[in-house]
């Protein structure tokens, strides 16, 4: 049994700004990280994988670049989702290196979210996430609501590959 107070391993992040959010793959052999400055890094912890480690660029707009501020496996399909302060939410499939839905965006922040334990709802919360300072907060409007989405598997199962077999 390992205590909770002994290190496994110590990673530098593979992101140069602030990280907002991380999460474990759910076969445990790496994780995901994401930052302010509108960025998520694939990382795997097996050396012989590191040739597997990337990072993307998401949550931008033209020259706006907005935190990603949640990161969630999905529990069946082990792709997963971004949200971020720009008011979207992604769906994505590390393996292939691909988005797979683009969701239409909020009118506000998407400070955090989650899958329920089959996939089936994406549970995220919108509201105000500070990420523009308090002098951009406005009581009057920052309401904050909690949004239910009922996942599709096409926008959360990963696409089948392509392939050149039975070509050269």
């Amino acid at each position: 049994m390992v205590q909770m107070q002994t290190e496994y391993k110590r990673i530098v992040s593979p992101l140069k700004y602030q990280t907002r959010c991380v999460a474990a793959f759910p076969d445990l052999q790496g994780f995901l990280v994401g930052s302010i400055e509108g960025r998520v890094g694939v990382h795997h912890l097996d050396d012989q994988q590191q040739n597997k480690n990337f990072t993307f660029k998401c949550h931008r707009d033209g020259n706006e670049i907005y935190s990603v501020n949640s990161l969630n496996f999905h529990p069946v399909h082990h792709t997963f989702a971004t949200a971020g302060s720009d008011g979207a939410f992604n769906f994505w499939d590390k393996d292939s290196k691909q988005r797979l839905k683009a969701m239409s965006r909020c009118s506000q922040p998407i400070p955090c979210s989650t899958f329920n334990n089959d996939g089936s709802i994406f549970a995220y919360s919108v509201c105000y996430d500070w990420s523009k300072g308090a002098e951009n907060h406005n009581p009057a409007t920052a309401k904050t609501y909690i949004f239910l989405h009922l996942t599709q598997e096409s926008d959360v199962k990963s696409k089948p590959r392509i392939g050149t077999s039975g070509r050269k």
